[in-house]
This record gives C-alpha cells, sequence and structure tokens, in this order.
C-alpha cells in the first residue's frame, strides 16, 4: 500500500471523527429539548447505529473500490459531496507517515479482535452461569406472576422465566429472545416484599423493551468504534435512560409509591456495594448516576403547556435539518506537496523562454532554420574578388583622382588578359596592403633625401 493511498484513508478517518462529533453535540442538543427517558433513548440508539452503519460503509466502499480499480486511491475523489478543507503535507514525510499509519491500522484491527473477544467472552460466561442458576420459591413464582399479569399484552413476557443465581450482586435481565430475570439469593430472604415486586416489574419493562438486545448492540458498536470517546459517552448516557423509563413505567402503576420505589431502588444498591459477586446482563442496581434517578423517581412530572412541546419539537426538525444539510461539507482532503525547489527553480527558465519565443510560429521558424557558426576575423569570406585597375592602383595622388576615357579601356583589355582567379583570403589582403605601404613610405624617404641633397 503507498503513502497516497494510507493518506487517502487518514483523510477518510478524520472526516468521520468530525462528522461523529457533530453529531454528538446535535444529540445532546436534542437530549435537552426532548422530556420523556423514552425519547432521548432512542436518540442516542439511533446515533450510535447510524454511527457504526456510516463507518461500515465507508471502510467497505473504500477496500471495494481499492480492489476494483487499477489507479491509486489518491487520484480519486473523497466520497463525500465536497471537500472544504485541503491540506498539504511536505513529501519527506511520506515514508514517515506510510509507517504510522499502517502501524495505526494493525492496532485497530488488533484492539478490536480483543474487545470483541472479551464481549463474546462474557455472554459464552453468562451462558456457563445461568447453567447454575435455581428455581425460584413458590412465593417468589406467585409474587412474578402478579407483576407477569400487568404485562399480558406483551408477547415477549410469555416467554420470560425467573431464576435465583448464587452469587449475583443484583438483579438483572439477561437474554433477549428466551429472556430470563435473574435474581440474587438475598431475594429469597427477603421473601414477596414490595420492593421485590418493585424490582420484578422494573425487570419485565427491561424485557418489554428488548433492552438487552440493545446493550448488546451497543456494546458491540462500541468495540467497532473504540477510538471515538463520543460513542462511549453515548452508550452510558442511553443506558442511564433506558434505566430512567423502566423507572418511570414502574411508577405509572403506582403512582402514590415513588418514595417506596426509590427506597427499594437505594436497598438493593447498598446491597450491591456490600456483597461480592459478579454482575450479568442489564443490572438494576449498576447505574452509576443513583442520584439522578431517585430524583426522577421522587420529582412529579409537570405536564407541559403545547405551545412548549411545538417549539421544542420545531426546534428539533430544524436541528437534525441543519445536520443533514452541513455534514456533507464535514470532510477533510490530504495530499502531498510537490517540492518548492523544483516550482523556483523551473519559474525563472520558462519566464525567459516565454520572453524570447514571444509566439509558436516564430518558435517553429527559427527551429526549422539552422544556426550557422559565427566567422571570426580570420574565417571571414571576402565580397566576389574584384580585380584591379590601373584607376585603383596605388599610384600618386594626381593619377589615382583623374581616369581618362583611355585608361579604361586599357583597363578593360587588361581584365580580359587576366586569367581567372580565386578570390583571396583576408589575410592575403592584409599582408598586400601593410606592403604597399611599406613600400610607399620607402620612396617617399628616397625623395626627401634627394631634396637634402
Amino acid at each position: 500500500m503507498s503513502a497516497e493511498v494510507c493518506l487517502h484513508f487518514a483523510a477518510i478517518f478524520l472526516g468521520f471523527f468530525l462528522k461523529v462529533t457533530a453529531a454528538y453535540f446535535a444529540c445532546s442538543i436534542l437530549n435537552r429539548l426532548f422530556s420523556k427517558p423514552r425519547q432521548r433513548f432512542i436518540v442516542w440508539m439511533i446515533f450510535l447505529t447510524g454511527s457504526a452503519a456510516y463507518w461500515l460503509e465507508l471502510v467497505i466502499g473504500e477496500i471495494r473500490d481499492v480492489a476494483s480499480r487499477t489507479v491509486e486511491i489518491a487520484n480519486t475523489q473523497v466520497s463525500t459531496p465536497s471537500v472544504t478543507h485541503s491540506f498539504l503535507l511536505p513529501l519527506a514525510w511520506s515514508h514517515s507517515i506510510l509507517i504510522v499509519i499502517q502501524a495505526l491500522a494493525a492496532i485497530y484491527v488488533l484492539v478490536f479482535f480483543t474487545l470483541l473477544g472479551f464481549a463474546v467472552w462474557r455472554h459464552l460466561r453468562m451462558r456457563v452461569l445461568l447453567s447454575h442458576a435455581i428455581e425460584p420459591s413458590a412465593p417468589l413464582n406467585a409474587l412474578f406472576a402478579d407483576s407477569e399479569g400487568m404485562h399480558l399484552s406483551e408477547s415477549r413476557i410469555s416467554r420470560t422465566k425467573l431464576l435465583v443465581l448464587p452469587g449475583l450482586k443484583s438483579p438483572a435481565t439477561a437474554g433477549w429472545w428466551s429472556p430470563r430475570i435473574l435474581l440474587p439469593e438475598v431475594c429469597e430472604q427477603i421473601g414477596p416484599t414490595p420492593q421485590v415486586a418493585d424490582v420484578l416489574r422494573h425487570e419485565l419493562v427491561h424485557v418489554a423493551r428488548r433492552d438487552y438486545l440493545w446493550a448488546a448492540l451497543s456494546d458491540l458498536i462500541c468495540c467497532l468504534l473504540f477510538f471515538h470517546p463520543a460513542v462511549w459517552k453515548a452508550r452510558k448516557v442511553m443506558a442511564l435512560q433506558a434505566e430512567l423509563a423502566c423507572d418511570l413505567a414502574v411508577l405509572e402503576t403506582r403512582a402514590g409509591d415513588r418514595a417506596d420505589y426509590a427506597d427499594s431502588l437505594t436497598y438493593f444498591v447498598r446491597l450491591r456495594m456490600l456483597q461480592e459477586g459478579f454482575s450479568l446482563g442489564v443490572d438494576f442496581a449498576a447505574s452509576t448516576s443513583l442520584g439522578l434517578r431517585i430524583r426522577t423517581i421522587l420529582t412529579t412530572p409537570e405536564p407541559l403547556a403545547r405551545w412548549k412541546a411545538c417549539c421544542r419539537a420545531t426546534a428539533g426538525f430544524a436541528l437534525i435539518a441543519a445536520v443533514g444539510v452541513l455534514s456533507p461539507f464535514i470532510a477533510l482532503s490530504l495530499g502531498f506537496a510537490l517540492p518548492v525547489v523544483e516550482h523556483v527553480s523551473n519559474q525563472p527558465s520558462q519566464q525567459f523562454a516565454a520572453a524570447r519565443l514571444p509566439n509558436a510560429r516564430h518558435t517553429q521558424r527559427r527551429a526549422a532554420t539552422p544556426e550557422t557558426p559565427r566567422d571570426s576575423l580570420t574565417t571571414l569570406p571576402t565580397q566576389r574578388y574584384v580585380s584591379e585597375t590601373p584607376a585603383y592602383t596605388m599610384t600618386s595622388s594626381s593619377s589615382s583622382s583623374v581616369v581618362s576615357a583611355g585608361s579604361e579601356q586599357e583597363s578593360l583589355a587588361w581584365q580580359e588578359s587576366q586569367p581567372i582567379t580565386h578570390p583571396p583570403s583576408v589575410s592575403s589582403v592584409i599582408r598586400a596592403t601593410l606592403g604597399e605601404i611599406a613600400a610607399r613610405g620607402t620612396r617617399t624617404g628616397r625623395g626627401h633625401d634627394r631634396d637634402d641633397h
């Protein structure tokens, strides 16, 4: 895998991280707009399942593209409709980035299968522990039958079975196709009290809501998206909203017993903290936000005005629409920048060539004309040789200034009688000229000597 391909996957990962973060903040706002725990639970469940589905679609789609295309994935566009931010990294970092991204991918695969292995181990451990469960006493079975009669409309309730599991810390629900409500051994000592009846009603609501299935699905999503803190936070909030929804569902059947139900919750939380043992499934007293649950139980909900409900619903739909419109623009594009030296070195030469070659026609004409070497002083060819005549010979100044007709005829006759000669070179002309000048100087010197005598 090349560095460009790894950088492309890194850009996809960062874009996914930013989009999930934006969706998390949007869900946090929706969590404040909705007043019912069931609505909040649905919001966080949609967030978790949507994030996991989007991640799987990105990874599977990109792997399919890499396997089917022969060109590098760096030349393809990001799978989002538009990219708003592009970042270029130095080309010298390509080797280091390749090593780092491949190491992170290996770490992701290792951690994913490790967390998935722990989840499978917990499931197998639960099945082993359920094999050691015992049947409850007759009074507890009668109490369970009375509590079950309140939810006969749910088909899953008829398949639910009550068991007592030694070593269990607090009541819990396990399984979703064949649900099991598990009670600790201390419930046999307490007997069929209102506290145990509240616990049984609470667990039956969990069965009706399929909370064990949603909890197992959220655990699997956390294994897949363990690198994002928002996923773990959403899972925690979703579990809390599920407990609050079950608490309010129990209080709907006994609206005047809010304090007794809060006392039952604190009693089993205290037992869970004091006893040694294990926890399974959806734990009744495992919520960390015990204070929030007690405040919700003790607070009588006030009816919400119609206009407030309409305003909250409108704001919620507007927020969802804004996230849907803006999320495609939250994307990154990463690439390697070319070395700056090449641009700087090529730019002056290109400008110089453009200045010397103003147009293509002129360039072609100059390319078609062969270049001839420049002549030096010794290789410079002379013009066509013109034979000397008496009119142009170096004679006295009087004879050279006047040319007669007879001399012209003599010159023509002399030219015809002369054989055709090759043109002399520049060096021979220079030597002849210097010799003539020296001869004239000698004759002039002799004339001056005769005058002196």
